[in-house]
């Protein structure tokens, strides 16, 4: 028989990244925690792990599939007790996010918690690409997700909020400064400043100068340290894509380089956990950034 206690035991094994560590954490020997996993891979007719001696234990491809379904599964659960026991008990909601996000809608999140202080908000900025915070959200782990993407269709289940448009900035000397309608071929033939791989924000600048055939000939430096980017492009060394809200209300000081083509917007995007039609909380929160 399925039960409860095989899934939970199931997601903390995913979680702790081996038997042993699950085991450790719930107080358990591993082979009682060996057993349960038995039974759900018998109840589902499917081996959820690759069972390598001396390795981490490493799901497969249906395993991964459904350690998703079973941690929105077990979120629900978790819903439904809150649920039962009164929505005024003092509770936690994970909000994922970026900063420039925040400062867009703070009033709004500020707001919300004056109307709901029984209500905690653990705030975490700078999210995984878009693919894994979809797979947070729907495992529970994060209640609402804000996100940016270039693509409405990117990740299902999520709804418009607004958009972020990007633009090109140099310093006031730099040769751009002036030129009009500036295709992607001559932006390409001047030295460029960019994010850093790793950064999320990377991938969409990426994807925008692509649309207008822009290849930067020389990236003079990469890095997340905004304050060393701006001393760059001040200083007539490079251009920079960067939100254009964020540079016109914020950063003076640069010049905003006229394309002949303009840089595609870029969408914000909002998530919520698929049980979040039961929870008044999350309701509130959700219409808070949709208003």
């Amino acid at each position: 028989m399925l039960t409860i206690r095989q899934m939970i035991i199931f997601a903390a094994v995913v979680r702790h990244g081996s038997f042993r560590a699950c085991a450790e954490q719930a107080g358990l020997t591993q082979v009682v925690v060996s057993a349960h996993i038995r039974e759900l891979e018998n109840r589902l007719g499917v081996s959820l792990f690759e069972r390598r001696p001396g390795h981490a234990a490493a799901l497969t491809t249906k395993g991964q599939h459904a350690f998703e379904r079973i941690s929105a599964i077990l979120a629900d659960l978790n819903d439904l007790q809150r649920e039962l026991t009164g929505e005024q008990t003092r509770r936690t909601l994970n909000l994922t996010t970026y900063g420039f996000i925040m400062l867009k809608l703070q009033d709004r999140i500020d707001a919300f918690e004056d109307a709901r202080p029984q209500i905690e908000l653990h705030i975490r900025l700078d999210p995984p690409d878009n693919r894994t915070l979809a797979m947070q959200v729907h495992r529970g782990e994060v209640d609402l997700a804000c996100f940016y993407t270039m693509d409405q269709d990117e990740v299902p289940g999520s709804v418009h909020v607004g958009h972020e448009q990007l633009a090109i900035y140099v310093g006031p000397d730099h040769p751009l400064a002036n030129a009009k309608d500036v295709t992607g071929a001559e932006l390409g033939r001047h030295p460029a400043i960019m994010l850093r791989h790793e950064n999320p924000q990377r991938r969409l600048t990426d994807l925008a100068l692509d649309r207008i055939s822009a290849v930067p000939g020389k990236i003079i430096l990469e890095t997340d340290a905004l304050a060393l980017m701006l001393n760059n492009v001040r200083r007539n060394r490079a251009w920079i894509c960067l939100f254009q809200d964020s540079v016109d209300d914020m950063i003076p000081g640069l010049v905003r380089v006229d394309l002949a083509t303009p840089l595609p917007p870029v969408e914000i995007r909002l998530l919520s956990r698929p049980s979040a039609r039961h929870d008044p909380n999350l309701i509130a929160l959700r219409d808070s950034f949709c208003g």
